[in-house]
């Protein structure tokens, strides 16, 4: 991560930090405010919100590698190469049970 992804990050924490702050304030003032205790939160907390929200995953998005292509086949050669197969895990897995069945072998146990 560069230095200015890391501190669009960091700044947008903060951001959001403090419109959770600000939101928390907001609802104990209208604890103590009678007049209208349906009041939704203001607008810039909100905007505040968006903003940090936005700003972090802008940051992230700097922050994150160089993508590269994918490249399975190459992957699966080499496992192949080595005697496994990419898909064991779904060879490996059992079929469908029959219960009907499996409870007559019990029932024919037990008797």
């Amino acid at each position: 991560m560069s230095f200015v992804s890391t501190a669009i990050t960091v700044f947008s924490l903060l951001l959001l930090f403090h419109a959770g702050y600000s939101a928390y304030e907001f609802s104990h003032y209208l604890k103590h405010l009678t007049v209208n205790s349906n009041a939704t939160l203001p607008i810039d907390i909100i905007t505040e919100t968006i903003v940090a929200t936005c700003l972090f995953a802008l940051g992230q998005v700097f922050g994150a590698d160089k993508l590269r292509p994918v490249s399975f086949a190459k992957w699966a050669k080499g496992l192949e190469r080595e005697g496994k197969s990419p898909f064991a895990f779904l060879e490996r897995r059992p079929g469908y049970m029959n219960v009907t069945k499996l409870r007559e072998e019990y029932a024919s146990t037990k008797k």
